[in-house]
């Protein structure tokens, strides 16, 4: 798993609305990262639907949020629009996972995303989280990690 101190890695996805966004993109200030397995799938919709409730938090704060599943932008754009997200949902389609296998958060078994959070300064991890495939999240954790002394 990536660790805390190392620089993010190199990638290249796709949003839901079709832009690219790389990871020297989001070398710059604060970005909170969530993979997530699945979308349109219960705990994932309560963990997205959380963050974009509280979307204003994390943008008093400059924290960018973005978030990563193996599936591909068009259902991601459903996904979005259905849930009113405002923030990027990047598709780790294809080659399948290659994102995800990279920060260690990979399910191999399942193919998909496990529940890892990446909080990033200036494109190093600060802080990194996770909870188990059923279990989504908790707010606190992100608060944790964005307002840290």
């Amino acid at each position: 798993m990536i660790e805390t101190g190392s620089r993010l890695f190199d990638f290249s996805l796709e949003n839901q609305y079709g832009e690219t966004i790389t990871s020297t993109g989001l070398s710059d200030g604060r970005v909170l990262v969530v993979f997530y397995p699945w979308a349109f799938s219960r705990v994932c919709g309560s963990e997205l639907a959380l963050l974009q409730e509280n979307l204003g938090y994390f943008t008093e704060r400059l924290v960018r949020v973005v978030a990563i599943s193996v599936d591909h932008k068009f259902a991601l754009r459903n996904y979005a629009e259905s849930l009113g997200i405002q923030f990027d949902l990047l598709a780790d389609f294809w080659p399948h996972g290659r994102v995800a296998q990279l920060a260690g958060a990979f399910d191999e078994r399942q193919g998909v995303a496990t529940r890892l959070s990446i909080y990033l300064e200036d494109g190093i991890v600060r802080q990194t989280f996770t909870s188990a495939m059923t279990q989504p999240r908790s707010l606190d954790d992100y608060r944790n990690a964005i307002d840290r002394v």
